[in-house]
């Protein structure tokens, strides 16, 4: 919610002055229930995300701050005056009072405030728009029901990418059955969140079999007689009842998409059933193409056909083709961070979702060394595997949509090497401080070493207050895209990490590309005394012991020790 006004307004008066066409800055606006243009309508009216009559930004970034923009705009003007109108309409329908009130019950008394959406109220206002795009229809109730559901799975704790503003950030400009699609598409994340939540449970519980065998957890398809909807979306997966389900092939995509055919099966045709599947099934990213050269898209396409026919949806291949595409443009936009034209943005974004996959990260305050040390390499793992050529989607699409999506391409190849250079230099500043740790008296929480967090009333010593990188010395080679990011930072901090790396800097800008290499040969995970004296030799002697003071001041409890570490691994040196 905006900033509360300290003034009070004349409803009468302001209500009197509200043009019956009202713009804002000049830019023509329109009224809804909300007063609010939902985003299923910007496809209609490029113009609102122009700026100054520009061209249309392509730029996913830039996308986003236009939206952004718009909607605060809008919510600043016609949607204060009108929310407020409604609140004094709904008031004197309480009371029993008269349009103009009373002097024992008047309007004087009720401020105006600047308003904008909730989430929950953006998720209904836009399911219900994209629903009648397509000239369909949900009760109140539903559409309450089903906000209540996409909120509650996607903003716990553990949802610190994936969550409701994900659905907001990819679902501009997208058609409705994309859209409808969008609003489910990660609604379960089962390894993450820890299982089906009561309302996932209530909903899909019965799709699936959970059991823990050897301390593994396995999930299997029911082999069950399931509603023919059910049984439509398991043949769009290509999956059968029984089917052991990988977390990394398709678990997750396909129970999002299990309990959004369920939400909508009232309301919407089996064929835009099939359709909205299909589009969460495109969400199952980095697959390779088969053996025999097919990609996912061209094995989606042949799901389709056999669906089509099998429950008689009468989808023309014009149709067929047309729900590939849209599949593939979800997929795409749901990995849209990858081509994400600032890499500081790219990386900041990526960061985000160490703690979904990381428990321990997500209390800031208490993560050990050797999580944080774990965590990177999971992720520096990742993307050491990661196909850029992978990550973006296509099916018989024009040249134009093609040379757009090589672009895309040639843009995530850039990122993910930026990323990989990146992750090295934490790898081995973790390492590092997991060697001090693991010479003078085992593994301890992070900030023990580093120092706090800050917070917004609480600033403590850190180690950038005893270590600064300089610029790169002579003859010493590094990326500097790379050093600038982690001396200046990423675009945010996230919840866990500060977003400079003081100490990776540091040791970047002295051992530069070729001394990272060497290093990270002995930045393992767990850290061992023979790793970690291997490790610590291999920094500048200088440099080694600026980096040993400064935990020495921050780490007391274990400055004797770090002071008799610099002395053992001095003496080897002599």
């Amino acid at each position: 919610m905006g900033s509360l006004s300290n003034e009070k307004v004349d409803m009468e008066e302001t209500l009197s002055k509200l043009p019956e066409d009202p713009t804002v800055n000049g830019e023509k606006t329109w009224r809804t229930k909300s007063c609010i243009p939902s985003f299923g309508d910007y496809h209609k009216r490029p113009s609102l995300l122009m700026k100054g009559g520009g061209e249309l930004s392509e730029s996913f970034h830039d996308r986003m701050h236009v939206s952004s923009r718009m909607n605060r705009k809008a919510s600043v003007t016609t949607c204060a005056i009108s929310k407020a109108s409604s609140q004094r309409q709904r008031i004197t329908s309480y009371l029993g009072l008269g349009l103009t009130g009373s002097d024992d019950h008047s309007f004087d008394s009720v401020d105006l405030f600047e308003v904008s959406t909730t989430r929950m109220q953006r998720l209904v206002m836009e399911m219900e728009e994209s629903l009648k795009l397509i000239s369909c229809s949900a009760s109140s109730r539903e559409l309450e029901d089903w906000a209540c559901l996409i909120y509650e799975s996607m903003s716990a704790p553990s949802r610190t990418f994936h969550s409701v503003q994900h659905i907001f950030d990819i679902s501009v400009g997208a058609d409705p059955i994309c859209k409808l699609a969008i609003f489910f598409h990660d609604i379960v994340y089962f390894s993450i969140d820890g299982g089906f939540n009561e309302k996932q449970e209530l909903l899909i519980g019965d799709v699936v079999e959970v059991k823990n065998a050897d301390g593994k957890q396995e999930i299997r398809i029911s082999d069950k007689d399931f509603d023919v909807n059910t049984k439509m979306v398991i043949d769009i997966f290509g999956f059968k009842p029984g089917q052991l389900l990988d977390p990394f092939k398709g678990l997750n995509e396909f129970l999002s998409a299990a309990a959004c055919v369920r939400c909508y099966q009232g309301n919407l045709q089996a064929a835009q059933l099939a359709q909205i599947a299909a589009c969460i099934e495109a969400t199952i990213p980095f697959r390779k193409f088969t053996d025999d050269g097919k990609s996912p898209c061209d094995i989606l396409f042949e799901s389709l056909v056999f669906v089509n026919v099998e429950y008689n949806l009468g989808l023309q291949e014009a149709d067929l083709v047309e729900a590939v595409q849209r599949a593939a443009d979800l997929g795409n936009r749901d990995l849209e961070n990858f081509s994400t034209p600032e890499k500081a943005v790219f990386l900041s974004n990526t960061w985000n979702l160490l703690p979904e996959s990381n428990i321990n990260l997500r209390n800031k305050s208490v993560f050990r060394i050797s999580d944080y040390a774990f965590a990177l390499k999971k992720m520096t793992g990742f993307f050491e595997f990661l196909d850029p050529d992978t990550i973006y989607l296509s099916f018989r699409n024009s040249p134009r949509t093609l040379a757009v999506l090589e672009k895309k391409r040639n843009k995530a190849f850039e990122n993910v090497k930026t990323a990989l250079i990146y992750m090295y230099c934490k790898s081995v500043s973790i390492g590092v401080v997991s060697a001090i740790s693991a010479l003078s008296g085992g593994d301890a929480p992070l900030a023990l070493f580093l120092g706090d967090l800050p917070e917004p009333h609480y600033v403590s010593t850190s180690i950038e207050d005893f270590i600064e990188a300089g610029d790169p010395a002579e003859g010493i080679i590094v990326d500097h895209c790379v050093f600038n990011l982690l001396k200046d930072g990423r675009e945010s901090e996230s919840n866990f990490d500060i977003k400079n790396s003081p100490l990776a800097a540091y040791l970047y800008s002295l051992v530069g590309d070729k001394g990272v290499e060497e290093m990270l040969v002995h930045a393992v995970y767990p850290m061992d005394k023979d790793n970690a004296t291997k490790l610590l030799r291999l920094i500048p002697e200088f440099a080694l012991a600026n980096i040993v003071a400064a935990c020495a001041e921050i780490a007391i409890t274990r400055a004797e020790r770090l002071d008799q570490l610099m002395v053992d691994l001095m003496g080897w040196k002599k």
